[in-house]
């Protein structure tokens, strides 16, 4: 054998020792995909029924943000309005979920550094309980004046939240009465924003992602032992959007949006179903859909509102995309999609009402002032909420909207929600009900029952 042949054989044994130790580093190093949707430990729980009375999850029953109840007010005063309020002691921009007579949020306390759970009657106000979920994490501290924590889900027999601490991205289950059942993490989390994108339910699972940049995942933890049953990866970047779940086309589809792309997942398994390209170098918002397509609204570098036909496979970005829009789009709030119209909200106050099949501008109105609320299906109106406490109620269709304006004294950055005869809006400092009928205020007290983990 010659010289030059062993060397040239040699010199590949190098490189193939060289490519697996690079491997094995980037394994022992990243957040390993898990693959184990159909393990005995998948056991099947009942799915959750949420009423037309609840409001369980980020973006509601139908995961569209639309309220199915219709019997609300339309106007009230700033002083005085049917309901109560109480004061929240810390800091928080989530939305509130509802299920019954529960109201929970998140509560951050910068003082003890020390993330809550709240739990808060719907009938009066009264603060039931509050859990620690994390204690005393330096980086939970922010400059700004709110603390964009992620909404809590619930299955009618437990509570779920999502939180960033001590670089992992934790996921925590609580009971009815403010006992933590478990407290596991979903992989590895080094995001220098924290975590905001809200988890989601498919059946046994409590699906969540991570966007960061590098290992970035979509991930399914079992909603009653914790364990991860898969993980997916997905595209590097620092991105905010929660996954939405919904069958579309035809199949149930989680569809999140994420730097460079919008992808579909079987939520039953982790398995990418569809990828559609788009220039975002982050997104900020949800994705909404109807029943045959997802929407999905960018801004940087190029703003544009982009709808997918929802039924493809692989790389759809040249077979699927329906129609795209420059003109109507924002990066924070997440549109909202009802009866066959697309409705976009800005942050400069532009809304926007497009025909959702083929992208036709119905209208523009524009309201005063900066939006980080997203917009909400109330009845016949979209319901927007500014930074500064102007409320909207816009009509809704292709005819001139009417509009009735209310004002809250304190701003609103947390999307409002419709329960029953109600509005609950969380403000900067306090918890508003805004009710159709006369209830009971209370003041919240200081010998609320506290729960420790």
């Amino acid at each position: 054998m010659s010289t030059k042949w062993m060397n040239w054989r040699l010199s590949l044994v190098i490189i193939a020792i060289t490519v697996g130790i690079l491997t094995l580093i980037s394994q022992s190093t990243g957040t390993p995909e898990v693959r184990n949707a159909d393990s005995p430990s998948n056991f099947v729980l009942v799915d959750p029924r949420p009423s037309a009375e609840d409001w369980p999850w980020w973006r509601g029953v139908d995961g569209r943000n639309v309220a199915l109840s219709k019997q609300f007010p339309l106007q009230w005063s700033e002083s005085n309005h049917p309901g109560w309020q109480v004061g929240l002691s810390g800091l928080g921009s989530a939305t509130p979920s509802i299920w019954g007579d529960r109201l929970f949020l998140p509560v951050f306390e910068p003082d003890s550094q020390r993330l809550y759970l709240k739990c808060v009657t719907r009938r009066s106000g009264v603060v039931a309980w509050k859990t620690m979920i994390h204690d005393k994490d330096p980086k939970n501290v922010r400059d700004s004046n709110l603390l964009h924590l992620a909404t809590p889900v619930c299955d009618g027999q437990s509570v779920f939240t999502v939180a960033h601490y001590r670089d992992q991205l934790w996921v925590t289950a609580v009971d009815f009465s403010g006992r933590v059942l478990w407290q596991n993490p979903a992989g590895r989390y080094l995001s220098e924003t924290g975590s905001v994108s809200s988890p989601t339910l498919y059946k046994s699972l409590v699906i969540v992602t991570a966007d960061q940049a590098r290992d970035s995942y979509i991930a399914a933890i079992h909603r009653q032992t914790g364990e991860v049953i898969w993980r997916t990866r997905r595209p590097k970047g620092e991105s905010l959007g929660t996954p939405v779940v919904g069958t579309i086309a035809g199949r149930a589809q989680v569809v999140v949006g994420g730097p460079g792309a919008v992808i579909s997942y079987d939520p039953a398994t982790g398995e990418p179903l569809w990828t559609c390209r788009i220039s975002a170098s982050h997104v900020l918002s949800s994705v909404t859909f109807d029943s045959e397509r997802v929407f999905a609204t960018t801004a940087q570098p190029n703003a544009e509102v982009i709808c997918i036909a929802a039924d493809g496979t692989g790389d759809v970005t040249t077979s699927h995309v329906v129609w795209r829009d420059a003109r109507l789009a924002g990066e924070v709030p997440s549109p909202v999609c009802h009866g066959g119209l697309l409705y976009v909200l800005a942050e400069d106050g532009r809304l926007s009402c497009v025909q959702a099949a083929t992208g036709k501008l119905e209208w523009i109105r524009q309201l005063s002032g900066t939006f980080s609320a997203s917009p909400v299906i109330a009845g016949d109106f979209v319901f927007c909420a500014s930074e500064s406490g102007e409320t909207y109620f816009v009509r809704t269709g292709t005819a001139n909207p009417v509009i009735i304006k209310n004002t809250l004294a304190e701003g609103i950055v947390a999307t409002p929600i419709f329960a029953g005869d109600s509005i609950f809006i969380r403000t900067i400092h306090q918890l508003h009900r805004i009710s159709g009928q006369n209830v009971e205020p209370v003041v919240e007290r200081g010998s609320d029952v506290r729960r420790r983990f």
